[in-house]
């Protein structure tokens, strides 16, 4: 699932999510919050594990 970052204070199963702290929804969820969040930079901590090798 997608990383975003929250805008607003949002409940996800059950914990509350303060904004600017990342939480994990589906495209649709994010879709229906709107402005409430919006999508994470990707950084090596939101990465599937694919770190490619020098």
């Amino acid at each position: 699932m997608p990383i975003y970052i929250a805008n607003d204070y949002l409940v996800k199963d059950g914990k509350v999510v303060s904004p600017g702290h990342e939480i994990e929804i589906t495209e649709e969820q994010a879709e229906r919050l709107e402005d409430k969040v919006k999508t994470a930079p990707v950084t090596s901590s939101t990465r599937d594990g694919n770190h490619s090798s020098i």
